[in-house]
């Protein structure tokens, strides 16, 4: 019990300092490394508590990481008080998360407790109407509080909730939706939706996810008429209503009956459940955490492929924890059974997708794994590209496959693990190597292990503690030590670095990129930067200026639909690049073994600035500069 309480705290800290460091992700190098530090700390501590949970050997080092992780954050915050607006928004999100828990939370205790009378007779015969009434409150209490009693007013759309609505009028309109590309729609309402920039100075205007992020907001773009705008706000308010209280229900409806014994054992997973909503990018990451929960609650079942085969169907990102669960059947219940349940999954994907893979089997594959490999901008979130980006730059294709190498590393802890647990935290491991990560994507998993805690029947000891179930203890670490399985992890970890090691060879050798701080120019309205190149080719690169100030946290300078000022004396853009219509006209000439001086321009009031340097192939952060 002190081990889980220990992780809840630490899943907390995490969750909500991610949450304000992607905000201000670009502020300092030394902000940054915190913050990996951090994320590393809270990987280790969640595979160590997926393999040892409660044990009283461990406790110790649950302790030890938890007082490292909070002298991080304290030292964090030190760094981020000197943030443009770092008050404010702290402000901003406790509020919103206030409002998140008042409505959600007593909806949640409302609901378990509902459940619990529903599959019990602790009131004889009158627990099932009871428990029915319960529910009854809880939905009502839910809808009152969010819409009369806080005002609710909506969800904010982005980019991918944009594509998915044109993409919905394409199916609509029987036209294939992976052929359609709403990139202008997305330029002119940049500052409403957003939009994701890639390494080619163009944006991802096109459908690059399964059919299924489509469909399941079909029913709420449907109901609504009007202007594009008015409809994705109307539906996706609706749809976010709807799915976070089924979500909601969910949980609760899957909460084992005898972990109420001690109602304070649940209570540390529901906060970490609420917590999640803070996290999500698109109305549908609801619905993704829905199917993810139904996963776990079937996995040892013999239709655990059906919400499988669905969750591939909706995302990429939750390909992983998907294999890791086929994996996981794998393993416990016997290769034979493993291989069904894969070809049963692969069916279920094949059955939702199969009208829009008939009608263009390479641009469905195109463009459904163009997440992995659609050459998008790095959001240095995860902290091993982060780290090497700083430390150890490798090319973009790097990135890729030290990606694909960590899930192979997670798929040999889970299938000789054996353990529920650590496909949820073995999943976080994957995405804390992937090179475009959000906030979400570390939240989802680390919400997975508390929803798999609940679902568990308790074993409870002479002395009345909580103990793992049997099974798991009988195999986690004698598992994990087998022979076999080290020597197959070693060599993955092996591959790794040499990976790395090659790919930051030919990172020196063909982007040999350096960048100084030669004060500033003209009454200090520009900085000077002095670029020198090392590398033994000539080429094009693209520029891009981050800077906060005291009215902005955050803001990018020389995209043409956000900032008309570009940045001065890096303008080398030919024919070719203005027909192809590129959203960062940036770029600069660079020749081999030369010297190049650029001009940022400094806004008013800038507290600190930096820049990103890019090709298709490479990636170069500036060192971050202090102004004021």
């Amino acid at each position: 019990m002190s081990g889980t309480l220990i992780f809840t705290a630490a899943t907390v800290i995490f969750l909500l300092f991610m949450l304000l460091y992607s905000s201000n992700i670009y502020f300092s190098d030394t902000l940054s490394i915190l913050a990996d530090s951090l994320s590393i700390m809270y990987l280790v501590f969640a595979i160590l508590f997926s393999l040892f949970r409660d044990r009283k050997s461990t406790l110790r080092y649950y302790i030890a990481i938890f007082i490292a992780q909070v002298v991080v954050v304290i030292i964090s915050f030190y760094y981020m008080m000197s943030i443009p607006l770092f008050v404010t928004s702290v402000l901003d999100e406790t509020f919103g998360l206030g409002i998140m828990l008042a409505v959600s939370f007593p909806t949640l205790v409302i609901s378990v407790f509902g459940f619990y009378l529903i599959r019990s007779n602790v009131i004889k015969n009158y627990s099932k109407q009871i428990g029915t009434v319960l529910l009854i409150i809880a939905i009502i209490f839910f809808f009152y509080y969010q819409i009369y009693g806080f005002g609710y007013k909506g969800v904010g759309a982005n980019d991918e909730t944009v594509i998915a609505y044109y993409a919905y009028n394409a199916i609509e309109s029987g036209h294939n939706p992976y052929t359609i590309n709403v990139k202008n729609v997305l330029e002119n309402n940049a500052t409403t939706y957003g939009f994701t920039l890639r390494t080619d100075n163009h944006i991802v205007g096109y459908l690059d996810y399964p059919v299924l992020f489509v469909a399941i907001m079909a029913p709420f773009y449907y109901i609504y008429h009007g202007t594009a705008g008015y409809i994705i706000s109307s539906g996706n308010s609706l749809a976010y209503l709807i799915f976070l209280v089924t979500s909601l229900l969910v949980f609760a409806a899957l909460v084992n009956r005898d972990r109420l014994k001690n109602f304070g054992l649940i209570l540390p997973p529901m906060l970490i459940f609420i917590l999640y909503f803070a996290q999500m990018l698109s109305v549908q990451y609801l619905f993704m955490v829905i199917v993810l929960m139904l996963i776990f609650y079937s996995i040892d079942k013999w239709y655990a492929f059906l919400f499988i085969g669905i969750a591939v169907s909706i995302q990429e990102l939750l390909w992983i924890p998907a294999l890791l669960a086929l994996v996981y059947i794998a393993s416990t219940r016997g290769i034979v059974k493993g291989v069904k349940n894969i070809v049963g999954t692969a069916l279920i994907f094949i059955l939702i997708n199969a009208y829009f893979i008939l009608q263009s089997p390479m641009l469905f594959v195109r463009d459904v794994f163009a997440p992995v490999n659609g050459m998008l901008l790095p959001l240095l979130l995860s902290p091993g590209p982060s780290l090497l980006a700083m430390f150890y730059p490798i090319s973009m294709h790097g990135f890729e496959y030290i990606f694909y190498i960590s899930i192979v590393i997670s798929i040999i802890g889970v299938y000789f693990a054996r353990n529920k647990l650590l496909i949820a935290s073995m999943s976080l491991f994957s995405y804390l190597m992937l090179y475009h990560a959000m906030v979400a994507y570390f939240a989802m998993p680390a919400v997975l292990m508390f929803v798999i805690i609940v679902m568990e029947k308790p074993v409870y000891g002479n002395i009345g503690t909580i103990k793992t179930i049997k099974r798991h203890r009988k195999n986690n670490v004698k598992d994990l030590r087998n022979r076999n399985a080290l020597i197959a992890i070693s060599g993955a970890i092996i591959v790794l670095f040499l990976l790395i090691i090659y790919f930051h060879a030919s990172y020196i050798n063909n982007f040999g990129i350096h960048v100084s701080y030669n004060g500033t120019a003209r009454n200090e309205t520009y900085a000077v930067l002095r670029i020198s190149d090392e590398s033994i080719y000539t080429r094009n690169v693209s520029i891009l200026e981050i800077y906060s100030t005291n009215a902005i946290e955050e803001n990018t300078g020389g995209l043409s639909v956000s900032n008309t000022r570009y940045i001065t004396n890096a303008s080398y853009c030919n024919q070719l690049c203005m027909n192809e219509n590129y959203i960062n006209y940036n770029i600069l000439h660079l020749k081999s073994k030369s010297t190049n001086k650029v001009l940022l321009f400094i806004p008013n009031g800038t507290e600190t600035l930096r820049c990103i340097i890019y090709t298709s192939r490479y990636y170069y952060e500036c060192p971050a500069l202090t102004l004021q």
